[in-house]
């Protein structure tokens, strides 16, 4: 949805029409209250669904199969490094080609936290293991250490969701210094009217007496 789009529905919601009439909201203001609200909400979304089960409207910012570049080593583990590059929110799965001897196969990896890596490592049902083509990874200090036992990784990838990128409004001058330009919202339709709802009763609730709060968040509730 373009840019613009997004800020003049957020004016129709916020007043009786788009003459900015009772809340006056700038353009620049209001890209920097959306982006705000957009990696809150979305982070929020991301991390209360911990199977990734309801999450199709959030495929665009599903960063998929990321070969990673190898690093560290040792008898147990092989760390990879996260790319710098990429905005990342949260791991979604990874998955590694490996080798044993003559044999090649692909192994599953899941992460797990650091607090519980001890137990993991000595369970014969959550270790790794070549031939149930599961293993168990960490993240530390911007790597991914993934566990071996008798087997090399000869290819390691990763996926995982991003932030969304920030929208901006052409005709305002920034921060610092340089001149806006029109970025659209690259989120599914129904995640922007998300976010306008919850921008919109943030607004009235700062601007605006109780019972017109009260209302509003009624009228946001039932539209379609």
């Amino acid at each position: 949805m373009k840019a613009n789009e997004i800020y003049k529905r957020f004016l129709l919601k916020i007043n009786k029409n788009d003459t900015n009439e009772g809340i006056n909201i700038l353009p620049s203001l209001f890209v920097l209250m959306f982006n705000s609200e957009a990696q809150r909400w979305i982070g929020q979304k991301i991390d209360g669904n911990g199977d990734n089960i309801g999450l199709d409207n959030l495929d665009v910012l599903l960063e998929t199969d990321i070969e990673l570049v190898k690093g560290n080593k040792k008898d147990d583990w092989v760390e990879f490094k996260i790319p710098e590059d990429k905005d990342i929110h949260r791991h979604s799965h990874s998955f590694a080609f490996v080798k044993k001897g003559n044999c090649q196969t692909t192994i599953f990896y899941f992460e797990k936290k650091s607090l519980g890596l001890t137990a993991t490592l000595a369970d014969d049902f959550n270790k790794a293991q070549f031939d149930f083509e599961e293993a168990p990874f960490i993240i530390t200090k911007g790597n991914i250490k993934a566990y071996v036992d008798g087997f090399e990784i000869t290819k390691f990838l990763t996926s995982f969701y991003r932030f969304p990128k920030s929208i901006d409004i052409a005709g305002y001058t920034k921060i610092d210094g340089s001149s806006s330009e029109d970025i659209d919202c690259e989120l599914h339709s129904s995640l922007i009217e998300e976010i306008i709802n919850r921008l919109v009763l943030e607004v009235i609730r700062q601007y605006k007496d109780g019972e017109s709060f009260q209302y509003s968040k009624d009228r946001i509730q039932t539209e379609p």
